[in-house]
C-alpha cells in the first residue's frame, strides 16, 4: 500500500466508481468496460512495481505520467458508456440548462455572438485549446524543480477535479449549445483559425455529453490556483490562456453559463478534497519526501 501515491488512489477510485455504475446499469458489453478497468488497474500495478523495483529517471516518467493516457482513455470511454446508462438523445438536459441560463442570465447567445470581433474569437479558440496543455505544463514545471511531493499533491488535486467533472457527465449528460446552432453563426469561426480549431474539437471529442460541469473551466481554474501557489513563473505563462479558456467556454458557445458557474462552485471543493487527501495520505503512508527517481 505504501508504494501507491494519493493520485493512484484517485484513479483507482474513479475506475471503481464507474465499474459500479456498469454493474448497476448492465449496459450491452458490460464485460468489456469491466475488463478495460481491470486492465488499467493491472498496468498501474506494473508501473508501480517497476518504479519501486528499478527506480531511476527512466521509470519516474511513467510512474508520474501514466495518468495522461489513462485520463484520455477514461474520457473516450464516456462516449460509449453514458448513452447506454443515461440516455440523452431527447436533449432534455440541454433544454433544462438552456432554460436556466435564460431565466437566470438572460439572452446569452444574443450577448456573446456579438460581443467580440473575429480576431478575438480566433484568440479565444486558441485559449480553449490551451486547456489540453496547461495541466501538463504546470506539472512538468514542478517536476523540473525536483519537488516530487508537490507534484504528487498537484496530480491528486487535478485528477480529483477532472474525475468529478467526468462523473458530472453521468448526472447531467448535456452536449452543449454549439450542437444546436444551425446554421453555425459565422462570427464563431473568427477570422482565420476559429473554424479550423472548432472542426478539430468536433473530430477529437465526437458528440460527447461533456457540458455540465465545464471541465475546461473547472480545470483552468484549478490549474491557475495551483500554479500561483506552486510555481509563480509558470503561472505568468498560463494566466492569460487559462483565463481566456474560461471565457471561451461560453463565448464560443461550447457551454451554458450555468456550466461555468457550477464549475466555479466545484473548484474549491475539488482543491480542498484533493489536497486534504494528498496530505493525509502522505503522512499516513510514511511516503518519502525525496526526489522521484530514487523511488519517492
Amino acid at each position: 500500500m505504501k508504494k501507491l501515491f494519493a493520485f493512484d488512489w484517485i484513479v483507482l477510485g474513479y475506475l471503481g466508481t464507474v465499474s459500479a455504475i456498469v454493474v448497476g446499469a448492465r449496459p450491452e458489453g458490460a464485460w468489456i468496460y469491466l475488463a478495460y478497468h481491470a486492465l488499467i488497474a493491472g498496468l498501474i500495478a506494473l508501473v508501480v512495481y517497476a518504479h519501486d523495483r528499478f527506480g531511476g529517471p527512466f521509470w519516474t516518467v511513467p510512474r508520474y505520467w501514466y495518468v495522461v493516457p489513462v485520463v484520455l482513455g477514461a474520457f473516450r470511454e464516456l462516449h460509449y458508456l453514458i448513452p447506454d446508462v443515461r440516455p440523452f438523445n431527447d436533449w432534455r438536459f440541454d433544454r433544462a440548462l438552456e432554460a436556466i441560463d435564460r431565466r437566470w442570465f438572460g439572452d446569452i447567445n444574443g450577448f456573446f455572438l456579438g460581443a467580440f470581433p473575429p480576431a478575438v474569437m480566433d484568440l479565444l479558440h486558441l485559449c480553449y485549446w490551451s486547456y489540453f496543455f496547461s495541466m501538463i505544463l504546470v506539472g512538468a514545471a514542478i517536476q523540473r524543480r525536483g519537488d516530487y511531493p508537490k507534484l504528487r499533491e498537484y496530480a491528486t488535486i487535478v485528477l480529483t477535479g477532472l474525475f468529478l467533472s467526468y462523473l458530472g457527465y453521468f448526472l447531467v449528460p448535456a452536449v452543449g449549445p454549439h450542437h444546436f446552432l444551425h446554421p453555425r453563426p459565422a462570427i464563431l469561426d473568427g477570422w482565420i483559425l476559429g473554424g479550423r480549431l472548432h472542426d478539430a474539437i468536433l473530430r477529437a471529442e465526437w458528440e460527447m455529453p461533456d457540458a455540465f460541469p465545464s471541465g475546461h473551466a473547472l480545470l483552468s481554474m484549478i490549474v491557475l490556483f495551483l500554479a500561483w501557489q506552486y510555481h509563480r513563473p509558470i503561472f505568468r505563462w498560463i494566466v492569460l490562456p487559462a483565463t481566456g479558456c474560461v471565457l471561451a467556454t461560453v463565448a464560443l458557445r461550447y457551454h451554458y453559463l450555468i456550466d461555468v458557474v457550477t464549475s466555479a462552485a466545484v473548484c474549491p471543493i475539488a482543491v480542498w478534497a484533493g489536497r486534504s487527501f494528498a496530505r493525509w495520505y502522505e503522512r499516513a503512508s510514511g511516503a518519502p519526501t525525496g526526489a522521484g527517481p530514487s523511488g519517492a
